[in-house]
Order: structure tokens, then sequence, then C-alpha cells
């Protein structure tokens, strides 16, 4: 399977199951069904487990250009 990536509406890049680049694991959904994006600018691959944790105890920022995350609605069950 593979998910085509989108920022403010363009596509970015067509990956297989793209991975969190801080955990490695599989980056996931959001809970429309489609491939979770935790920062829209620069599109980097962070999981919802990972984006959760930045949110609450880290800087509340992408790791790659430090644009502030926005809220995205859901949360990860655990």
């Amino acid at each position: 399977m593979s998910f085509l990536i989108m920022s403010q509406g363009k596509p970015i890049a067509a990956l297989s199951a793209p991975l969190c680049q801080i955990c490695y694991k599989d980056v996931g959904k959001t809970v429309d069904g489609e491939p979770f994006i935790a920062c829209d600018v620069c599109v980097y691959s962070v999981c919802r487990l990972c984006y959760e944790d930045e949110r609450e105890d880290g800087k509340q920022s992408c790791p790659q250009c430090n644009t502030r995350y926005k809220r995205h609605k859901g949360k990860q069950n655990l």
C-alpha cells in the first residue's frame, strides 16, 4: 500500500507506510483515515504518539523545522 503525502493541499511524495523519524514505527492514520502528518510545513514524519509526547512534554514544535505544532483532532488510542 502506498500513501500520497499532501501539504497545504499539494502532493509532496508517494511513500509506502511512512515511518516515524523518532521511534521508527508506522506513522499511522488520522481519525479520517488519512496518513498522519504532524507538520504541515515540512511534512516531517512523526507518529501520533511521538507528536502527542512533544505537544505535552516537549517544546511543542516540529523537530525538523521548529514550526509550532497545530492541534489535530482525535487522540491516539493507547
